[in-house]
């Protein structure tokens, strides 16, 4: 049980960190780990986007770090 409500409230926390983001930023982030999306590779977000794989990529890792600083914030 305690794992449960843990595990509920890091999902909780984890979105609304999410809806910090920049609608672009949250729309990468949810198309890359499956998040109200279905997971996708960072080449196929990039052709969608019209932008570079490595282009998402540094993106990719920008906007986690950006999420992390909101999760610490918590």
């Amino acid at each position: 049980m305690t794992k449960e409500v843990e595990k509920k409230c890091e999902h909780h926390a984890l979105m609304e960190a999410l809806d910090q983001l920049q609608d672009r930023e949250k729309m990468i982030l949810q198309m890359r780990y499956g998040i109200q999306h279905e997971e996708l590779t960072q080449k196929d977000i990039a052709t969608i986007l019209g932008i570079s794989q490595s282009y998402i990529s540094r993106l990719e890792k920008k906007i986690i770090q950006k999420l992390k600083g909101y999760l610490k914030e918590r």
